[in-house]
């Protein structure tokens, strides 16, 4: 494998490692693989927009994602695109996204995103660093309110958060 060919592979497997750890909620591990700057545009599914400091990202994502009891995020067709040490990694995403306690039936419960994903990396002395995310939501199913729904719920089960 030539190093171009090795960089857009290390640039991927970066991005599938991002998802795993969204799923497993592991958000120390997503904040291992950011830049200490992101900037973040999330076609309007996520509350935050622009450039944000990781460690932001990181608690946003903890509040947001976390009470979320299943969440499965699935890339496909990832494209690496490698020049000198930057990259950027094209792909679709296709994200579940379950809470139980939101109804009884699964058009409260699920929220199925569809969405087109561009994220950019720069090399670092620690290896590919995520500096960009970039979603656009094509297609949705099931609860379009779920991320606010998932709020109100938590905040139910917690009187003391805001």
């Amino acid at each position: 494998m030539n190093s171009s060919a090795l960089d857009g592979f290390d640039a991927i497997n970066v991005i599938s490692r991002y998802f795993q750890f969204c799923d497993a909620k592991d958000f120390d591990g997503m904040r291992s693989l950011w830049a200490d700057v992101v900037s973040v545009d999330y076609g309007g599914v996520f509350p935050l927009e622009g450039q944000v400091e990781a460690d932001a990202l990181k608690r946003a994502m903890a509040e947001v994602i976390g009470p979320i009891p299943l969440t499965q995020h699935m890339i496909t067709t990832p494209v690496a695109d490698v020049e000198g040490d930057t990259a950027t990694v094209r792909f679709h995403l296709e994200a579940l996204h379950h809470h139980p306690d939101l109804g009884k039936d699964e058009r409260s419960t699920d929220w199925t995103m569809y969405a087109r994903g561009v994220i950019g990396l720069s090399r670092t002395p620690d290896g590919w660093k995520v500096s960009s995310e970039r979603l656009s939501v094509v297609h949705q199913t099931g609860n379009l309110d779920f991320v606010n729904a998932v709020a109100q719920h938590a905040a139910k089960r917690d009187p003391s958060s805001p």
